[in-house]
């Protein structure tokens, strides 16, 4: 029992010689030494309040406040750094021998104010006093050691004049570990913006230099929810300069949008709906231009390798890039109209284009396939062009449905959304681009497809039932499926039509002119071993129908013309005998003979009765006025020789 007696004894004297020490050191010499080895570590003034009073525990030290930083003079704000109370620890045994070693400081609820001006300087570069950019030279630390540093339950505000960019943080814990201010740092921070939680961790091979504007070295991630970024490299704080690698996750869509405070476009599955990720080789410059190299873009299930450049520009950044991909999927991008079949309509949502305007670009793609909306492209070659709003999609290679697309395609979002393209198809296999493009195989066989359009609306349905221009089809051997002209002919039975009835034809073209959305074609030429056969009619895009009139004739150019209507959805159209139109065109016929009988007999009474005989192209009533012109004349000369001659 004595020897524990003795212990507590021991100790309670050396918590009393503690506390004795401390109460007797001097407080406010601590205050200045904490203040030179800041200055002279940072080149930055650091005021400490006189309210100076010796701690034991948690921390051996002393507690001062209130606490200033000051900002340099363009500032926004007068304060880097301003908290109400800051707490120092000290380390024990060189008190002993009289000296003086800081170990740790606490800053309590401080509001911290960081500013980026346009032409690079920024409050927070260490080394001189101005903060006005990069020293040149040392940094000058006089070995100022910390420990441990911790900011608690601050405020943060980072304003980048060059960018705009205006954040503020509540609720910021940082911890910081700085054996040597020259030396190896960790930086911890946490916080809330605009109410989402945040991190940023970042490990450094040598403080000093970097406050002072230097390209060091560092270590840095970031997180807001499941988002993640990660950058390893070297920077310049004071110069905004980077180059390293960098990775990210941004799948977290609803943190990243409450940090930048303002929701993010929604974007169509292929192209980000559900994964975005990025890794590549960043450089950026003083002057705010980007540079990746390497770069591997994912989004969803598609991977984007290549490079690009961000340059900035007067209205609007510019993006310069080389991209290639395996497959790319475009579909979620088309709306849903674009890909239904039967009577469904094309989609009426309206087309988001604000990220037309976002900036300007210039891109070429190769792609090994495509799927773009309905459409699916094999190997493909492709520049992109975007100006003002307007982009331009140039095909130089895209191999499709056994064939190829060249041409072009026009996206305009200046004034409202306009479209418009000019599309060479050659050697297309129809029946499959049809079946994607309007639900319907009933035509098979390969083609030569022109096409010129331009269209206008803020949805699919407004674009397509407003598009104008031309279209030109020419096909080899083929097959219409579905309905049997030559057996309709010969027996004149309109049940050949359905499941298992096929008309198959060695050449067919036609050619068609667009207005509002309605195809109107009246040259369809359809040639084939036993019969031919023209057409004329209009195709509704808007309501994905067609009226069409095919006129096959038997035999070839002797034979009988029995016509055949298509009509209805393009989907499932009704195909039957026209013998309504049959029965007019006869009827017609029969009363333009009975008016040529009739014309004629006038003619023969008009010669037999009146001497009227009509001259090659003449018609019966101008033979008639001239008839009479001439027997005018004659009695006019009658009558004035009668009066000459005195008769």
């Amino acid at each position: 029992m004595r020897w524990l007696m003795r212990i507590v004894s021991s100790l309670l004297v050396l918590v009393l010689l503690l506390a004795l020490m401390v109460f007797l050191m001097p407080k406010d010499r601590i205050a200045r030494l904490a203040e030179s080895q800041f200055a002279q570590a940072t080149g930055r003034v650091i005021e400490i309040g006189d309210q100076i009073r010796p701690t034991i525990w948690p921390v051996l030290g002393v507690t001062a406040g209130p606490v200033r930083i000051a900002n340099p003079d363009w500032a926004a704000g007068p304060d880097l750094l301003r908290a109400g109370r800051i707490a120092i620890g000290l380390e024990l045994g060189p008190l002993f021998d009289g000296q003086i070693r800081m170990t740790e400081v606490e800053i309590d609820k401080p509001e911290l104010l960081l500013e980026r001006r346009k032409d690079g300087s920024t409050t927070w570069a260490m080394g001189g006093a101005s903060g006005s950019g990069a020293s040149d030279g040392p940094s000058g630390s006089g070995g100022m050691a910390l420990g441990r540093g911790t900011i608690r339950d601050g405020s943060l505000r980072f304003i980048d004049h060059a960018s705009g960019t205006d954040i503020e943080m509540t609720q910021v814990d940082i911890d910081a570990a700085i054996p040597d201010f020259d030396g190896p740092a960790k930086i911890d921070l946490r916080g809330l913006v605009r109410g989402q939680p945040v991190t940023l961790s970042a490990s450094v091979e040598a403080l000093g230099p970097l406050l002072a504007g230097k390209l060091g070295p560092i270590a840095l991630e970031a997180g807001a929810g499941k988002a993640r970024l990660t950058f390893k490299g070297k920077v310049s704080l004071a110069r905004a300069e980077a180059e390293g690698q960098l990775t990210a996750d941004l799948a977290d869509r609803p943190a990243l949008a409450a940090v930048l405070g303002r929701p993010l476009p929604d974007l169509p599955e292929g192209l980000g709906a559900r994964k975005i990720g990025l890794s590549a080789d960043l450089t950026r410059t003083a002057k705010g231009a980007l540079h990746l190299r390497k770069a591997e873009i994912l989004l969803d299930d598609t991977v984007i390798r290549g490079e690009a450049d961000l340059l900035p520009g007067a209205d609007r950044p510019r993006l310069q890039g080389r991209f290639t991909a395996d497959s790319l999927n475009l579909t979620g991008s088309a709306g849903t109209g674009g890909t239904s079949s039967g009577d469904e309509g094309w989609s009426t949502a309206p087309i988001d284009i604000s990220g037309l305007s976002a900036l300007d670009a210039e891109i070429t793609l190769s792609a090994g396939a495509i799927a773009a909306g309905p459409l699916k492209l094999g190997q493909t070659q492709a520049g992109v062009t975007l100006d003002r709003a307007r982009a331009v999609v140039k095909l130089t290679e895209a191999a499709a449905y056994g064939g190829g697309i060249t041409g072009q395609f026009v996206l305009n979002g200046r004034q409202g959304l306009s479209v418009g393209g000019d599309l060479s198809l050659k050697g297309l296999n129809l029946q499959p681009l049809l079946q994607d493009l309007t639900g319907t195989d009933r035509l098979l066989g390969r083609g030569n497809v022109k096409l010129s359009f331009l269209g206008s609306g803020a949805s699919v349905d407004a674009i397509l039932r407003s598009l104008s221009g031309d279209i030109a089809l020419k096909m080899g051997k083929g097959e219409i499926l579905g309905l049997d002209i030559v057996g309709m002919l010969r027996t004149m039975d309109p049940g050949y039509v359905g499941e298992g009835k096929r008309t198959i034809f060695d050449t067919a073209g036609m050619t068609a002119k667009i207005t509002n959305g309605i195809a109107v074609s009246d040259d369809l030429n359809i040639a084939a071993n036993l019969f031919t056969a023209g057409g004329a009619g209009q195709i509704d895009l808007g309501a994905r129908s067609l009226d069409y009139r095919l006129l096959p004739r038997l035999g070839g150019g002797d034979g009988v013309e029995i016509p055949v209507l298509i009509k209805g959805p393009w989907a499932s159209p009704k195909i039957r005998l026209d013998l309504e139109w049959l029965t007019q065109k006869r009827l017609d016929a029969e009363k333009a003979r009975a008016e040529e009988r009739a014309k004629a007999r006038l003619e023969e009474l008009a010669k037999d009765k009146l001497g009227v005989t009509p001259q090659e192209g003449e018609s019966l009533e101008t033979a008639a006025k001239r008839r009479a012109q001439e027997a005018l004349e004659a009695e006019t000369g009658r009558i004035l020789d009668k009066i000459l001659n005195g008769n």
